[in-house]
């Protein structure tokens, strides 16, 4: 389009936005006034864009896992030039973006062209993705076609996207600047989206069939939990359905850990009611279409279920047996609450697997039931425990020993002696015991806290914190851990970047209570993709830095240690992407900066990681 033509088609844009018909004909193409009509009916002011955004889009699902592949051929290919590849659903929000170009970048994020907004037409007016949707056919909008005036520097091509049933998935959206649009744009629009629909039909095939064939032969001959599992698709029969979310992400990492092999095997998981056996078998089509996962129960925790459950499971009560002994004051009266994944009181955090483990511990110790704690260092294990048993143990004493004291077997002992002596007259109270580092324990410390398991009384709760991602399964320690009857998984914060934003907000509170300091939008948005190998103590760490950085005022980006300044992904990256780009963040900074030495430090091509660093919107770590 020279520039004379679009001048006429702006001047033709105006008069349609003041007066609502187009008064210049041939000037604008049909498809283009029939959507300028459409945006006008929506009330889209042609001089504002106010996006909607959703965080909660499933970014990993079946379009984006199959686009994925496409995508990053596509961007390899336009390496170099200024274009982006926008990949939508089938409502216009955007779930992928891909773009090379540093400044093509930054202007697509001042128009909101990222993940998680919306592109449709009854928000943004005419433009590729929205005009796409609504005519159910390739569009091309540029300049001046767009209702909008904040996007009228950029053309844009989009193409649908259909599922292998025919209906429509998506959008595969090519965007440039104005002065850089050509007539490939559709051409690589259409070709992308085609290739996409051939990978959707291609994973949805005689491979999900046997995938199907073996999960319901798998249900029929047990009443336990049972998961089917692909790269995109996850089935699970009522039982499984009925653990917890943090149990179910559990067993997926577990099975995709441990599901790419020939044949069948076995593993084993620490769960909420205790450890449990997983067997996983792959289902071949060619090459493994996905694992059927069944999850088996040790014969220790169907036997604690079966004898130690509460009559109801929705209630957290005080076993009666504990109210009394000997000549203590009784614990505060606990009356029945229902067991909701409600927060903890006084401590940060709103995500699904923080409100799930604060549930499991509210009814771990509404019945006194002993529990394995496991989570990271820094992740908030002694505080959420605290925080519970202020809630409902009041009355009981806290006790903490540390299993990496040298006394730690002499102090253990002496608890069990006094955990045996509540069972006659005049013995101690009852009491909250926190074995903080139990995986440090040595042989000696080991046998006195199972001996301490052997005497708890009903008014105790024995709790053991282990300070890693996983507890031990082997050696002493995993013997004796097995010998609890409940365990807790506290996630670490990087697979919880929902909370960061509450736990900051809660720690600038503590650290500077007279100040009221705020993070501003971008330092949030820069501390919530963050990696986090340190968790909540590393986050209070940073903040309390970034005060003293900045004396007064909101905490700004530049405040933040370099190494934080990854930009990351408004989408929710998978178990596997996270560690993903938490190798290469490592390795950048091992390199300091170096990328070249990173990606040869990693075993992979110079190309792939720089594909990698702009997927998870890594700059300047290491640097």
């Amino acid at each position: 389009m020279d520039r004379r033509a679009d001048g006429a088609l702006g001047r033709a844009r105006e008069h349609f936005v003041d007066e609502g018909a187009v008064n210049t004909r041939g000037v604008v193409r049909p498809e283009i006034v029939d959507s300028w009509e459409r945006s006008r009916r929506a009330g889209v002011d042609a001089t504002q864009l106010a996006l909607p955004y959703d965080a909660d889009l499933d970014f990993d699902g079946s379009l984006a896992h199959c686009a994925r592949p496409v995508l990053d051929d596509l961007a390899e290919r336009l390496s170099g030039m200024s274009v982006a590849v926008v990949l939508t659903d089938a409502d216009g929000r955007v779930l992928e973006r891909r773009v090379g170009e540093g400044e093509l970048q930054r202007r697509l994020d001042a128009i909101s062209l990222a993940p998680g907004f919306s592109y449709a037409e009854e928000f943004a007016g005419t433009n590729g993705v929205g005009t796409a949707l609504e005519g159910a056919m390739p569009a091309l909008v540029v300049g001046a076609e767009h209702f909008s005036e904040r996007l009228q520097a950029f053309a844009c091509a989009g193409a649908p996207v259909c599922g292998p049933d025919g209906t429509l998935a998506g959008i595969l959206d090519v965007t440039c600047l104005r002065a850089e649009a050509n007539d490939l744009m559709r051409f690589l629009a259409q070709q992308a989206a085609t290739d996409i629909e051939d990978v959707m039909r291609e994973r949805g095939g005689a491979g999900v069939r046997r995938l199907m064939a073996a999960f319901r032969a798998t249900c029929a001959r047990t009443r336990g939990p049972v998961f089917a599992l692909t790269d995109d698709l996850v089935m699970a029969n009522r039982a499984a359905r009925a653990l917890s979310g943090a149990d179910q992400d559990r067993v997926a990492r577990r099975a995709a850990e441990r599901g790419d092999v020939a044949r069948a095997r076995q593993d084993r998981v620490l769960l909420a009611d205790g450890p449990a056996r997983l067997v996983i078998t792959p289902v071949p089509a060619g090459r493994p279409a996905g694992v059927v996962v069944e999850v088996v129960p040790s014969r220790s925790s169907l036997r604690l279920a079966g004898r130690d459950d509460p009559p109801s499971p929705t209630l957290l009560s005080v076993p009666s047996s504990a109210r009394g002994i000997g000549g203590g004051p009784p614990p505060a009266p606990v009356s029945p609450i229902a067991v909701s994944e409600r927060p903890l009181p006084g401590l940060a955090g709103a995500s699904r697997s923080w409100r799930s483990a604060a549930a499991a511990l509210r009814a771990a110790a509404g019945s006194a039931r002993s529990t394995v704690v496991v989570g990271e260092p820094g992740t908030g294990k002694t505080a959420a425990v605290r925080a519970v048993h202020g809630e409902l143990r009041p009355g009981a004493r806290w006790i903490t020993v540390d299993g990496s004291d040298p006394d730690a077997a002499v102090v253990l002992a002496g608890y069990a002696a006094e955990a045996s002596a509540t069972r006659t007259p005049g013995g101690p109270r009852s009491a909250t015991v926190v074995v903080r580092h139990t995986e440090a324990l040595d042989d000696a410390a080991t046998g006195a806290l199972s001996a301490l398991l052997g005497e708890v009384p009903p008014s105790w709760w024995v709790v053991g914190l282990v300070s890693a991602e996983r507890a031990p399964e082997e050696g002493a320690v995993g013997r004796v851990l097995a010998g609890f009857a409940r365990s807790v998984v506290i996630e670490p914060l990087r697979r919880r970047p929902d909370d960061v934003p509450l736990l900051a907000t809660a720690l600038l509170a503590r650290l500077a209570p007279s100040r009221r300091a705020r993070c501003t939008p971008e330092t949030t948005a820069l501390l919530a993709g963050a990696r986090w190998p340190g968790n909540v103590t590393q986050l209070a760490d940073v903040l309390r830095r970034a005060l003293a950085a900045r004396p007064a005022g909101d905490v700004e980006p530049a405040d933040l240690p370099a190494e934080l300044v990854v930009h990351g992904t408004r989408r929710r990256l998978t178990p596997l992407e996270t560690a993903e780009r938490d190798l290469i963040v490592a390795a950048l900074l091992e390199a300091g900066g170096n990328r070249s030495a990173a990606a040869a430090a990693l075993g992979m091509g110079r190309a792939t990681l720089y594909r990698r660093l702009r997927a998870f919107g890594i700059t300047d770590v290491g640097r």
